[in-house]
């Protein structure tokens, strides 16, 4: 998968630089992707990969950007009979229990505080986030996802 996204983003990611060597597109896919999955701060990020944290926050907009404009060709929720049964088949060969067609999760992903509606994006622990929801199978591939600054 991360090579299919390397290939689908290549043209988007990769930048012509005038002073040094850019970084290669894998390289920014892997960065994103473990902010994503830790949501540690940015400068751990750059610290572990040897890069700015400007690089990191830069790198992490632009993937999600590229992540953003072709995620419904992958994710989408099942319509038909068939899927449907599937997916409650999947849940109940593993817990004995009827009818379920997703597992739904949420979290709050911290942001930096937006110039515009500042206030919107301050949730409860009294930082900025962006609040995401998500609902997977029981393969735990996800078919469905929203996130919203409130709900």
């Amino acid at each position: 998968m991360i090579l299919e996204l390397c290939g689908m983003f290549q043209n988007l990611l990769a930048r012509p630089t005038k002073r040094s060597h850019a970084f290669p597109v894998s390289l920014q896919l892997m960065v994103a992707l473990r902010f994503y999955a830790t949501g540690s701060f940015q400068l751990v990020n750059a610290d572990v990969h040897r890069m700015s944290r400007a690089s990191v926050s830069t790198i992490t907009r632009d993937v999600t950007q590229c992540l953003k404009n072709v995620c419904n060709q992958y994710i989408s929720m099942p319509t038909d009979p068939a899927s449907l049964q599937a997916l409650k088949q999947g849940f109940y060969d593993i817990s004995n229990f009827p009818n379920v067609i997703g597992a739904v999760d949420g979290t709050h992903v911290r942001i930096k505080s937006p110039a515009v509606d500042e206030h919107l994006y301050v949730n409860r622990k009294n930082y900025h986030s962006l609040n995401v929801m998500g609902v997977c199978d029981s393969n735990l591939k996800f078919f469905k996802h929203c996130s919203k600054v409130a709900w």
